[in-house]
């Protein structure tokens, strides 16, 4: 009989126990919260975002991309699509190829892992932070916090980053990673709101704005993204600011500051639109802004007014050439810049993790420590919003527990 621990409640460990139990196998998970799968419960705004039907190598990151192409080889869409549908979990297509299970309620994911496990009969222990792994002769001890002591023929390393930590994020993965060997290289926040230190900008906080968003280093665009942008109090959140976070924070923690670039008409070009501002710009009592507030939100004109140097009480009539074309050129081409990135505690997930040269792709065993395997999120790969660090996270965990086989 092989006794095998998943360590790790979450995406990926959730995959491996289903995929490791069976045979001769007894598979115990443990996990330090005390419930499982609670990353899942707040994934995709609570739907669950399970995967992406357009998955794309770009949308990964970390020291070896690469990687995750011989990943998902082993275990791609396809199979993550049978494995939901033969446990009851069917899954429908919205916008950009995003793949939620057909309930729309992450809810219903984590009951369904659940009576899985069950039917398993794989352990479950609640409340059970491993806190210390010996190896010896590839054999292990697993230590928990409360100082127990259990024997383990496998581990499963799934314990996650430490982004999220309201839901169980923590460094705890990591820690034991490196206990066993491990490089680990330092994590920092990904996918995120970001701070922008411009105090006008905050006057737009609650306003929401289709965007085209771009991160521009030394005149050249690293990261891009087009979408809705929400204002905030301490700068921009949404879908399009959270696609650029990673990139802008992997520059400022190199102490390199980017400039975060916003066109808040991307479906103008520059003459296009302010061939539409001369238009609004006909009756010349108004003045700047006002004659704008049936073009944009409120507070918008006013601010971009504002940004751009121009007394938004200023009548039209008295706007120079040159003060209409700095208007126009805000509004295609307004560049910030960032403050200090925002705390792990907003974050959907870190960057950084385990070093994915110690790992075999093939099977998730450590290329350091026989037996000792390492899933998800813990890796250094991470990927965009859209399903992908969840596909990551299903890939690794059924391909590890593929291997105790």
């Amino acid at each position: 009989m092989k006794r095998i621990a998943v360590i790790g409640a979450g995406a990926s460990g959730l995959m491996a126990a289903c995929f490791a139990a069976g045979g001769n196998n007894r598979v115990a998970v443990f996990e330090k919260q005390k419930k499982i799968g609670r990353k899942i419960l707040v994934s995709g705004n609570g739907r669950c975002n399970i995967a992406n039907c357009r998955i794309m190598m770009e949308k990964y990151h970390g020291k070896d991309p690469r990687f995750v192409h011989q990943i998902l080889s082993r275990f791609g869409l396809n199979d993550t699509v049978d494995f939901f549908k033969s446990i009851g979990i069917p899954l429908v297509e919205e916008n950009n190829g995003k793949l939620f299970p057909a309930s729309l309620q992450a809810s219903s994911i984590v009951k369904i892992f659940e009576y899985e496990l069950a039917a398993r009969n794989v352990e479950i222990n609640l409340h059970r932070k491993a806190e210390r792994l010996m190896e010896k002769r590839g054999r292990y001890k697993l230590i928990t916090a409360g100082r127990e002591e259990y024997d383990f023929d496998s581990i499963i390393l799934s314990a996650g980053s430490c982004a999220f930590p309201s839901v169980g994020g923590s460094r705890t993965g990591y820690e034991l990673a490196q206990q066993m060997g491990h490089t680990v290289h330092e994590p920092f926040p990904a996918i995120l709101p970001l701070s922008i230190p411009l105090k006008i900008l905050h006057r737009l906080q609650g306003v929401k704005w289709d965007c085209a968003v771009k991160v521009a280093a030394d005149n050249k665009t690293l990261a891009s993204s087009e979408g809705e942008v929400l204002f905030t109090g301490y700068g921009i959140s949404g879908p399009a600011s959270m696609d650029v976070s990673r990139e802008v924070n992997r520059l400022v923690i190199q102490n390199i500051t980017p400039d975060i670039i916003i066109d808040f008409f991307p479906g103008y070009s520059v003459d296009g639109l302010m061939n539409q501002l001369e238009t609004l710009w006909k009756d010349l009592s108004k003045s700047a802004s006002f004659s704008l507030i049936g073009f944009m939100k409120h507070p918008l004109p006013e601010v971009l007014c504002g940004i751009a140097g121009i007394d938004p009480r200023k009548p039209v009539k008295g706007l120079s050439r040159n003060e209409k074309a700095k208007l126009a050129a805000t509004m295609k081409e307004l560049r910030l810049k960032p403050g200090k990135p925002r705390s792990f505690d907003e974050a959907v997930v870190a960057a950084g993790g385990v070093d994915v040269g110690e790992v075999d792709p093939a099977t998730m065993e450590s290329r350091i420590r026989k037996n000792l395997f390492i899933t998800g999120e813990l890796l250094d790969i991470d990927g965009d919003t859209g399903g992908y660090n969840l596909q990551f996270a299903w890939s690794t965990g059924a391909i590890a527990g593929m291997s105790q086989h």
